[in-house]
C-alpha cells in the first residue's frame, strides 16, 4: 500500500481555469480545475494536450468566493510547473494536466 505523499490538503472544485505558457505563447487557453491545493492544482483540458513536463504556466481561476469577497469575483492566479499529463481516460474526452505551484498562490478582487 502506497503512503500518502501530498503535503497540503486538496479542495476539490470545478471551475474554469485559464492557463498559458510562461514563454512562447501569447494566447491563453481553457481548461476545468478540478482540485486545488497550496502546492498545486489539477486541471482537464480538451485533447490534444500541447503541454509537457516541465513547461512553466501562468493560471487564472475565476470564482464567486463569498466568504472572501463581497464584490462579485475573486480571482486566484499563480505560476506553476507541469508535473504530470494523463491521457484522456476510457469513460471521458479530457486530459489531465497536474502543476506544481512555484511561487505562493495569489488572491485578488474582482479585476475589471
Amino acid at each position: 500500500m502506497s503512503r500518502e505523499r501530498r503535503q497540503y490538503n486538496r479542495l476539490v472544485l470545478s471551475l474554469p481555469v485559464k492557463y498559458a505558457l510562461e514563454k512562447g505563447q501569447a494566447d491563453c487557453s481553457l481548461g476545468i480545475l478540478k482540485n486545488i491545493s497550496l502546492g498545486g492544482l489539477y486541471f482537464e483540458c480538451p485533447p490534444p494536450a500541447t503541454l509537457e513536463a516541465g513547461q512553466v504556466l501562468h493560471l487564472n481561476i475565476a470564482a464567486t468566493l463569498p466568504s472572501l469577497d463581497l464584490q462579485d469575483t475573486s480571482h486566484l492566479s499563480a505560476r506553476g510547473e507541469v508535473v504530470r499529463l494523463d491521457p484522456p481516460r476510457m469513460s471521458g474526452r479530457n486530459c489531465g494536466v497536474a502543476v506544481r505551484f512555484l511561487d505562493e498562490l495569489n488572491f485578488s478582487a474582482a479585476q475589471a
